[in-house]
Parts: structure tokens; sequence; C-alpha cells
């Protein structure tokens, strides 16, 4: 069904999931103490001496406060937008034409 209808198989798919599905977002290495990190660091680096069948080269580092001037954020300038193939394709048809910007007729006012 998949390869034959795949429109059917995504709508079998998503009747399978609850439409009250809750998703929370945790981050429970915030909660832990210094002591069950650096457990859990020390268990890393056995089990990764296990696999590896030696010692591991591990990086270690400090993280240190700056208390420097914020920087200014990029300047992000528009993109560049692409020639309108169709009117190049005019262009060539019947040669370059002045293209003149619609007059736009004024709304009445309180309308």
């Amino acid at each position: 069904m998949r390869r034959t209808q795949p429109a059917a198989y995504l709508k079998v798919l998503a009747l399978l999931v609850p439409r009250e599905h809750k998703v929370e977002h945790s981050n429970s290495i915030k909660d832990l103490t210094d002591e069950q990190l650096e457990d859990m660091i020390e268990y890393i680096k056995t089990s990764l001496e296990a696999q590896a069948g030696g010692p591991v080269k591990v990086i270690e580092g400090m993280i240190e406060p700056t208390t420097g001037p914020a920087t200014a954020l990029p300047v992000l300038e528009p993109p560049k937008r692409k020639p309108n193939r169709l009117m190049m394709e005019v262009d060539t048809a019947i040669g370059p034409q002045e293209r003149k910007p619609r007059k736009r007729v004024p709304s009445p006012a309180g309308t």
C-alpha cells in the first residue's frame, strides 16, 4: 500500500497518532548535581575505553565567562531577485519594451 497508494498510507499512519498527544521537553542534565555529572562523565570514559580496547583521548576544558561588549548582528542583504523568465521570452519575441508601473485607483476614504 505504501508504494501503490502513498496518500492513503499516510492517512492511516496519521489516524494511528492520538489527537491529544502531548509532547513535553525536559532537560534532565540541568537537574543533576556536580557530583552526579562527574560520575556520569567517568562512566562514559570507562565505557568508551572498554569499547576501544585502550585509553581514549578526551578534551577537557572550562567555560570562562566573558564580560565584553555585545557584538552587533550581521546586516543581512535582501535576496537578489532573478529576472522574470516570461518577460525575458517576451522581450526576445517582440523586442525590448519599456515597462511602466500600473496606475492605481485611489480608494474612497472611509471604506
